[in-house]
């Protein structure tokens, strides 16, 4: 749905569902997919109009309309934007997910506000907006304590959404050669193909090892495809993996990557070898793959120390360690723990706590 900003300005042809309604708001696909385990049950007993910022979503969020009954890009920040929306939907609440803290959002609607899986950065926008939301939902205890210390009325634990976990029991075929071991490098960034890249050279030929590299920007995957090929190797897109000869394959579709984990060995998360600050962590546990990540870690602490008390991750602190924690690993791999007790009760932590205050 490309629209022009006087579109977005102005929002019409916003049809009347059938109440109650749920207006949910998430960036991009990430953050619809981590919402995406409560939104389905949220559905069962409302209509849902999603919107979303991140231009980059519209194909895919297109793709799941069965989740929701209305799409629409989020209308520009300005109060009688927001509200022409609003008064045209009729929303019993609006459901943020995560941290699109927008001032007019927040401030010039009128519907009730929940904030989902929250987590505090203790930032000042952070700490002005809090106090706008009828129920805050967050990831740990330390994030709870301080949306309380903003003065936010209402806040409660529920854990990490990213521990929901879902996966669906179709079958890929990536035409991985029989008796291959698969590394899968989730969600990286510039840097990171080239150190899974310059490990995969240095064990050619010790082990029958195949590479998946799943970009965390699609703008990027050419780049990724040239780097592998300039450094020798036989490179494929996702989308063209016809025949089984390539020994790196480029991942350039959107919001499969938690289901390719299933087909590999080991995980490596990206935005953890880099100061980005780590992706999901998890996802590979859906399969019981374990995982293994860098020292940048800052915004997924709680993940981290979960896959490392259970013994179900590894991390790398030196670059130098990695070629041959791979090779340990594929030779014999750590056993994973299995998340679906814990999944199961931090989903329900969220619906319940959704459906209370909506009653």
């Amino acid at each position: 749905m490309k629209l022009s900003l006087f579109q977005r300005a102005f929002p019409k042809n916003v049809p009347a569902l059938k109440e109650p309604v749920l207006w949910v708001h998430c960036a991009s696909v990430g953050e619809f997919n981590t919402f995406l385990p409560v939104l389905k049950e949220l559905k069962r007993a409302f209509s849902v109009a999603l919107t979303y910022f991140s231009p980059r979503a519209e194909s895919y969020l297109n793709s799941k309309g069965q989740f929701y009954d209305f799409l629409y890009p989020l209308p520009l920040d300005l109060p009688f934007s927001l509200r022409r929306f609003e008064n045209a939907l009729k929303p019993k609440a609006l459901i943020i997910v995560e941290r699109e803290l927008w001032l007019n959002l927040l401030r010039a609607t009128k519907t009730k506000k929940i904030l989902v899986n929250a987590y505090a950065k203790r930032s000042l926008i952070e700490k002005r907006l809090s106090r706008y939301f009828k129920l805050i939902l967050t990831r740990t205890q330390r994030d709870e304590e301080a949306f309380r210390s903003y003065g936010a009325k209402k806040v409660k634990t529920c854990g990490n959404m990213k521990f929901i976990l879902e996966g669906t029991q179709g079958e890929v075929d990536l035409n991985i050669e029989e008796g291959s071991k698969v590394i899968l490098g989730g969600s990286t960034h510039e840097g990171e193909e080239e150190l899974l890249l310059k490990a995969l050279k240095r064990l050619k030929g010790r082990v029958n090892l195949k590479l998946i590299l799943a970009p965390r920007h699609m703008e990027r995957v050419d780049k990724v495809s040239r780097l592998a090929e300039r450094m020798g190797f036989k490179a494929s897109l996702r989308s063209n993996c016809k025949s089984p000869g390539w020994e790196v394959l480029i991942v350039n579709t959107l919001g499969e990557l938690r289901e390719l984990y299933k087909y590999c060995d080991l995980a490596v998360v990206g935005g953890t070898f880099v100061p980005v600050g780590g992706h999901n962590l998890l996802e590979p546990l859906l399969w019981k793959k374990p995982v293994i990540f860098g020292k940048y870690t800052h915004k997924v602490r709680d993940m981290e120390e979960f896959l490392l008390s259970t013994g179900s991750g590894v991390k790398i602190h030196d670059e130098s360690e990695l070629t041959e924690v791979l090779l340990n690993l594929i030779n014999s791999p750590p056993s994973a723990v299995d998340i679906k007790e814990i999944s199961e009760k931090v989903k329900a932590c969220y619906i319940q706590n959704i459906l209370n205050e909506l009653k």
